[in-house]
């Protein structure tokens, strides 16, 4: 089965966010990342590109991982389905700090997961998608040259019988 890069790519975002956000809850050290490379690799095998187009579908779960993984949790938070625990008071810098590298750790794991997943389901070399068979554009209509005296359906010139109602026409 084939995808397109569009559907590949929301089907890693959705199920790398859902990974990462219980690997993240469950405090396994990078969690997020795990989704991310989780998400870049389901991307790819969904893909069945060449190498580039499923990095690029990887880096795409990469970089829109950590959105994406927050929105699920503030889902999970504002449901009253999780209660975050307490944590002591983190400075904006060392905040900051870490933001960044949970970034950079989801972009580095949805593309090394898409560059996995072109590695595992790629096509065979040579393989080329069939061209799709060149259809001319039908004729423009045309206006009949005379028209059936019993009937009056639209006839060729050269029309010795009408085709609609078996009339005889005159030559």
């Amino acid at each position: 089965m084939k995808a397109d890069m569009g559907l590949s790519v929301v089907a890693g975002l959705a199920l790398g966010g859902i990974i990462g956000v219980v690997l993240d809850i469950s405090e396994v050290p990078a969690g997020s990342a795990i989704g991310t490379f989780v998400g870049g690799l389901v991307a790819a095998l969904l893909l069945y590109a060449g190498r580039r187009r499923a990095l690029i579908a990887g880096i795409v779960v990469g970089l829109f991982g950590f959105p994406i993984q927050l929105m699920i949790f503030l889902a999970l938070v504002s449901g009253h389905l999780y209660t975050p625990p307490q944590v002591p008071e983190i400075s904006q810098e060392v905040l900051l700090v870490a933001l960044v590298a949970t970034v950079l750790m989801q972009l580095v794991g949805g593309a090394v997961g898409g560059l996995l997943g072109s590695i595992i389901r790629h096509p065979p070399p040579g393989t080329v998608e069939a061209p799709r068979p060149y259809l001319p554009p039908p004729p423009p209509p045309t206006r009949p040259e005379k028209y059936c005296i019993q009937c009056g359906a639209g006839l060729a010139k050269e029309t010795q019988i009408c085709p609609a109602c078996g009339a005889k026409q005159p030559s």
